[in-house]
């Protein structure tokens, strides 16, 4: 029953996770962005706000990562963890480095937790 139980968890957060995405995207920062008032106005932050949005999404999608491992492979789920871990924080890492310019002071620490993790599955 655990595992079912798991995977309905694990399921319920990638759609929430999408959902979270897409209609966030289309309700919530697309106006801030049209709008383009207060700190809107500043090109950082039109980068940052619907980067940090989607980086949570993201991180859902590790969390269901590591649910579903433990449901059918628990033995493995440290290892799904650290590898979605290290998926998701480097690429946001390099995406953020890349979309700030390297002025946001978020893309090294990001990236650094993605190698670590990434660094981990081989000790």
């Amino acid at each position: 029953m655990q595992p079912i139980l798991l995977t309905i968890a694990a399921l319920l957060l990638v759609m929430t996770m999408c959902v979270h995405s897409v209609m966030g995207h289309r309700r919530l920062v697309r106006p801030l962005l049209d709008e383009g008032a207060g700190v809107m106005k500043h090109p950082p932050a039109r980068f940052i706000v619907p980067f940090a949005w989607h980086l949570t999404s993201g991180i859902g999608l590790v969390v269901a990562a590591i649910l579903f491992a433990w449901a059918w492979a628990p033995d493995r789920a440290r290892t799904v963890g650290l590898l979605a871990t290290g998926i998701v924080f480097t690429a946001s890492g390099l995406i953020d480095a890349v979309g700030s310019k390297a002025k946001h002071i978020g893309w090294a620490p990001l990236t650094l937790i993605g190698l670590s993790a990434f660094a981990a599955v081989l000790i």
